[in-house]
């Protein structure tokens, strides 16, 4: 299956860019295991377990500790905290 993974603020310096795409047989079924995945994968990835660092899948976000399915072509994105004015 191919997931694709997108990042904002400053996430997407520390990952290189906005974003990319990875194929995978057997997809992470939760945040640690995702970020796990994610970081044998990309270098700067695990920077991405930040507590504060929020993700969501096919623009919904997902909770802390709430566990996922994730299929072919899902979204991944991976949100830089931000305040408002």
């Amino acid at each position: 299956m191919k997931l694709h993974f997108e990042f904002y603020g400053p996430i997407s310096d520390r990952m290189g860019g906005a974003g990319f795409s990875l194929e995978t047989d057997a997809a992470p079924q939760n945040r640690a295991a995702l970020i796990a995945w994610l970081s044998h994968e990309h270098e700067g990835a695990g920077a991405l377990g930040d507590s504060h660092i929020q993700i969501a899948i096919n623009d919904e976000l997902v909770r802390t500790e709430a566990g996922f399915d994730l299929s072919d072509g899902d979204r991944i994105a991976f949100l830089s905290p931000f305040s408002g004015g």
